[in-house]
């Protein structure tokens, strides 16, 4: 661990880097983690308002069965819909050519009534056989756009791949995959530890970005305890200048990205167009 962080006193003033947490005054178990990433500039110079802002963070085991498996649930149903919604559509269409396609959303909302044999029953006119191919994957796609809170969206997640016929070894490496730097923009950044934390294996959500008044942060749980405020958020530790400043750019590249609207990059092409042709017949011109 203490490649990670860098030791520091009890007393020192609060930076960025800093890891903190919330406890359960009832039980004394963790109830919040995260990292503070207001910059140090503004710390030492009082220009945060008296507020600290951080990033939770939370076990890879809350993050998978979470955020993650409900994003894969999200780009799974929205693959495997194009080919459910061109079978159902065809038989509708035998049915009675005059029905309105089904779609995405219909599809989804469709499952919140009926369940998948229903479904095929009412579309192709018989009830589906139990190892029916149209009706297993139905049932995944159920799983994918379910809003049932009594599962997790991983054990949905799980049951919608093993519906479509992804093995074992396949649904463990797709989980290792979550936490491979693999390019693009991840909106995360992994931890193996933390201190006075059990466990390995800690995710810095970099969309969860919080606040919190200087007042309610102390600098460790003993002068939490001591103001008679066991509920407050208290330092554990701090990250080491490499790690912290790794996040906070990984931070700063994810929220600078600024996508345009179509009309605006056609408008930007159509200008830049009309300059060359300009240029060009002004050239012509002179010559």
């Amino acid at each position: 661990m203490m490649d990670f962080f860098t030791q520091i006193e009890d007393t020192e003033e609060m930076r960025q880097g800093d890891i903190i947490r919330q406890l359960n005054p009832k039980n004394g178990q963790t109830e919040r983690l995260g990292i503070v990433i207001t910059a140090d500039c503004d710390i030492a110079q009082r220009k945060a308002g008296g507020r600290y802002t951080w990033l939770e963070i939370v076990s890879m085991t809350v993050y998978v069965e979470g955020p993650w498996a409900q994003e894969q649930l999200r780009k799974l149903s929205e693959k495997r819909s194009k080919g459910m919604l061109e079978y159902l559509n065809g038989q509708i269409r035998k049915r009675d050519p005059g029905l309105t396609a089904l779609t995405h959303e219909k599809l989804a909302l469709w499952l919140r009534s009926k369940s998948a044999e229903e479904i095929l029953a009412n579309a192709t006119g018989r009830s589906p056989a139990a190892d029916d191919k149209q009706l297993r994957n139905l049932q995944a796609f159920a799983l994918a756009v379910s809003s049932d809170e009594t599962q997790t969206a991983f054990s949905r997640l799980k049951g919608a791949w093993t519906l479509y016929g992804t093995d074992e070894k396949t649904q463990q490496d797709n989980v290792r995959d979550a936490f491979k730097d693999s390019g693009g923009f991840q909106d995360y950044f992994v931890l193996p530890e933390l201190p006075r934390q059990s466990g390995l294996g800690f995710v810095v959500m970099l969309r969860s970005m919080w606040t919190i008044m200087a007042s309610d942060l102390y600098l460790t749980e003993q002068d939490a305890r001591i103001n008679d405020r066991p509920d407050a958020f208290h330092r554990l530790g701090r990250l080491n200048d490499g790690i912290r400043f790794s996040i906070t750019q990984k931070l700063a590249f994810l929220f600078s990205r600024i996508g345009m609207p179509t009309t605006f990059e056609s408008a930007c092409e159509t200008a830049a167009e009309l300059t060359v042709e300009e240029f060009f017949k002004k050239n012509v011109q002179e010559a």
